[in-house]
């Protein structure tokens, strides 16, 4: 169905009255350099806020796990129980392209299909969520989409592509057509990319020699800790508790799941303050052996799903897909020997 402007911002507002919309748009003066702005992920009111072909610089996996959230309340004694916060949602559309669609799979193994009970924080966002397709025309360079087996999906409710002289939207789940009742019909398909620019062989396996390789003493060298890839990660979902006091009762606290980063200091440190990854080096090769090796063997594909972010918030300039790249030319080394 194609909609002229007037249309397409008349269904949207209709849309608008029954949903949350989330999708990339334009922070003026946020961007990582000074004067600079950022397409990121935010509350949109009308289609002009959407932007349609930027890359955005991080995920929008905070609809479905906030950044911090409050879990449950007590009150600081022996005899009071914990009381459940719950989760109050309003129906909500995220605007996403294919390797973030297939993200959210990788979410939903960790919170829904993991150690055999169900999150129920997750499963309550989650089903007041549905997907809107952005389409990818080309890649851009730093993603691997195609090599991850995440640049197509059929998992959207609707797709939208913004068009001269208006949209153009395909509908797959019927609960939107109220919404698109008008304008021409007509035969649309969305775009997927076909080929990287950089296609990446991604190993199945990797030898357990590979733990001790000197290819993680140069990441220790140039790694700094930040932590920054795992924020822009929409597939990273580490996090740590906090036990937060009430600003205005003391004699109540929080419980809050909040944000955390394998890769930042003292992540693995254990009881009797044992910390089993302590240089930079280690951190990067248990998540990036994690994104394409080992959550594959428990759930029949990789975590990675190739969108490249990483790669761009790096402060120093480490890359995902380079690593993959080493990786892969020092299994196929070893298979040869």
């Amino acid at each position: 169905m194609r909609l002229d402007s007037k249309q397409s911002e008349a269904a949207f507002l209709n849309v608008v009255k029954d949903y949350t919309i989330v999708a990339p748009t334009i922070k003026v003066g946020e961007g990582r350099f000074s004067d600079t702005d950022i397409v990121t992920y935010g509350n949109v009111e009308s289609l002009s806020e959407i932007v349609f072909d930027g890359i955005t610089q991080f995920s929008a996996k905070s609809v479905l796990s906030p950044i911090r959230e409050t879990l449950f309340s007590y009150e600081n004694n022996n005899s009071a129980k914990a009381k459940d916060v719950g989760v109050e949602m309003k129906p909500t559309i995220v605007f996403l392209r294919a390797c973030d669609i297939n993200s959210v799979e990788v979410l939903d193994a960790m919170f829904l299909k993991n150690g055999g009970r169900q999150d129920s924080y997750f499963s309550g966002r989650r089903e007041h969520v549905k997907f809107f397709l952005l389409e990818c025309q080309s890649p851009s360079a730093s993603c691997f989409c195609v090599s991850m087996g995440t640049s197509t999906t059929k998992n959207y409710s609707v797709f939208v592509r913004k068009e001269e002289n208006g949209y153009a939207v395909k509908i797959n789940d019927d609960a939107f057509s109220k919404y698109f009742s008008h304008g021409t019909k007509a035969e649309i398909e969305p775009a997927f990319v076909t080929e990287d620019l950089s296609p990446l062989s991604i190993p199945d396996s990797v030898d357990n020699s590979l733990f001790n390789h000197e290819i993680w003493k140069e990441y220790s060298r140039r790694c700094i800790g930040c932590g920054r890839c795992t924020v822009s990660c929409p597939t990273c979902t580490c996090f740590t508790m906090q036990d937060v006091p009430d600003a205005e009762d003391q004699r109540k606290t929080k419980r809050q799941r909040i944000w955390s980063s394998c890769q930042i200091k003292k992540f693995s440190l254990l009881a009797g303050n044992h910390d089993f990854r302590t240089t930079n080096g280690d951190k990067m090769r248990y998540k990036v052996l994690h994104k394409i090796v080992d959550f594959k063997k428990k759930f029949g594909f990789s975590m990675c799903v190739g969108c490249g972010r990483c790669d761009q918030v790096c402060p120093e300039y480490i890359s995902m897909s380079k690593c993959i790249e080493k990786i892969n030319a020092i299994s196929v080394s070893d298979g040869e020997q």
